[in-house]
């Protein structure tokens, strides 16, 4: 449980609020792309802005990309909640909302919108990756969205893991439920820039996940050990993984199913919840 403290002050500008408000999130996209681009330039890449196109039906993606080994496209999204804050703290009233630690409905929106505009642009760059690079950028607690991210890709869960000696541990457990990287086999991947820095995260049900392998940008990010698939979450992160198909919506069973995978462990699902509270003083 947290509640936290807010010092911006708020003028009341009426109609032309929205129209600041608006100029304020372009400003903030373009921040975001150099944010991303000023990374992947430091892996070495070329990257490139991909230009638009006001007659296409659908967005198309933010920038093109190429090392010595591999061409990618990328849609750069940043996951904040700001705005929605600062309509209720503008109101005099506290901002309160309950968060899933493993699971968010606004950041599976942003990653099948990424993928839709990447498919718009696929066309003029045949045979790039696809990645989307998600920033973590929240204000008011980074990191807590940064997991709220990586539940959302993998559809984490959380799973109570009693020991033989009676000891209990709170784990992850990987595609325990529906996740953004098995409902878009088309993302090859996603580059995740949160308070840790950047790291890769390759889509295990990707049917290009060896060319990301094999890619400049995985190869220059590997140094620093923060390129994953399943086997490094579950070797580096102390990660279980339920890799096997089946009907998520069915808890009990896929519970099931992982005691079988992880013979002799005592394991319980969690509803992991976290009471959030903003108030402007």
């Amino acid at each position: 449980m947290i509640a936290q403290e807010y010092e911006e002050s708020f003028v009341d500008f009426g109609e032309a609020a929205w129209f600041f408000a608006d100029q304020r999130l372009k400003m903030d996209d373009e921040r975001d792309l150099n944010y991303v681009c000023e990374n992947l330039q430091a892996a070495g890449l070329s990257v490139t802005r991909v230009e638009v196109d006001p007659k296409a039906e659908v967005e198309r993606c933010d920038l093109s990309a190429t090392d010595t080994r591999e061409k990618y496209l990328i849609e750069v999204k940043g996951i904040n909640d700001e705005v929605k804050i600062k309509q209720v703290l503008c109101k005099g009233e506290m901002f309160e909302t309950t968060r899933s630690h493993v699971y968010r409905n606004r950041v599976a929106k942003e990653i099948h919108k990424a993928k839709s505009q990447l498919q718009s642009t696929a066309e003029e760059y045949k045979d790039h990756l696809w990645l989307v690079a998600l920033i973590a950028k929240s204000k008011y607690d980074a990191r807590f969205m940064h997991e709220q991210i990586l539940g959302t890709l993998y559809g984490v869960a959380a799973i109570t893991d009693c020991e033989a000696d009676g000891k209990r541990r709170r784990r992850r457990c990987l595609y325990f439920s529906e996740s953004a990287f098995h409902k878009h086999p088309e993302v090859d991947g996603a580059i995740l820039l949160g308070v840790d820095g950047i790291s890769l995260h390759m889509n295990d049900y990707s049917s290009r996940i060896d060319r990301v392998r094999r890619s400049g940008l995985a190869c220059f990010l590997e140094q620093y050990k923060v390129v994953y698939d399943k086997e490094a979450m579950e070797d580096r992160c102390d990660c279980l993984v339920a890799d096997f198909e089946m009907d998520r919506s069915d808890v009990r069973a896929v519970i099931e199913r992982l005691k079988e995978k992880y013979h002799g462990r005592n394991l319980q699902a969690m509803n992991w919840q976290r009471w959030e509270g903003i108030a402007r003083i």
